[in-house]
């Protein structure tokens, strides 16, 4: 991966390989492509954990993760 100077002149990755702790329910839906009815069923449900930031409903990535996964 390609590396970009700082100010201070050290380098440091181009793209952070930081994954987000959690996402909209947009990106959610894309990432697990159900539709957003399916995403708010699966909030109900339990099987998708919130957490609100604001006006904002974040999933945490690590409940989407788990849904995915086989048993």
């Amino acid at each position: 991966m390609p590396n970009v100077e700082t100010k201070k002149g050290r380098p440091e990755p181009a793209h952070s390989p930081l994954e987000p702790l959690a996402v909209r329910i947009p990106t959610a839906m894309q990432l697990i492509g159900v539709r957003r009815s399916t995403v708010y069923a699966l909030i109900k449900a339990g099987e998708l954990q919130t957490v609100k930031l604001g006006r904002a409903t974040l999933i945490t990535m690590s409940s989407l993760r788990r849904l995915v996964e086989c048993p």
